[in-house]
């Protein structure tokens, strides 16, 4: 009787050892952890500011590493006119910066290809801290100017 008391006794103390242990493993993560910031944006006449008429439109996924302080992009775009040509394509972006505002050029985009209609990727140079600061709180936009907008046909504000 004593012995099949001090079996129960032992074999309690195990399960309790062994709840323990099992509560104070940590989950191991496999490979490193992706810090990378990812987003899609929609270019259009309707976000330019003031708004422009445009049936033109964009779409670009844009992603933000924040150990290079680089943006990589790589979007599209077909301007509202057919014999129109992109004139100019740039990152928009400053502290007072909004969805409601024009700012001015932080980074400009260069070797695009002007047609009506066109894919472009890329990488900027790495940030300032201020740009990045700017840019995760929303204050940048992607800009394409055409021939018949010069002041800026398409569009996309960024948010991450």
């Amino acid at each position: 009787m004593k012995s099949i008391l001090v079996t129960k006794i032992y074999a309690a103390t195990a399960v309790i050892v062994l709840l323990f242990s099992v509560s104070a493993c940590k989950k191991k993560i496999d490979g490193p952890v992706d810090i990378t910031k990812k987003t899609t944006i929609t270019l259009s006449g309707a976000q330019e500011v003031p708004a422009v008429t445009s049936t033109g439109t964009g779409t670009g996924q844009l992603s933000f590493d924040p150990t290079t302080k680089a943006i990589t992009y790589n979007f599209s775009w077909q301007l509202g006119s057919t014999t129109a040509t992109v004139t100019n394509m740039h990152f928009h972006g400053a502290d007072d910066g909004s969805d409601i505002k024009s700012s001015g050029v932080a980074i400009g985009i260069t070797g695009f290809p002007t047609s009506t209609m066109g894919n472009m990727s890329g990488q900027t140079v790495a940030l300032t801290d201020a740009q990045v600061s700017q840019l995760l709180a929303g204050k940048w936009y992607l800009n394409i100017h055409s021939s018949t907008v010069p002041g800026g046909e398409l569009r996309g504000n960024i948010k991450f």
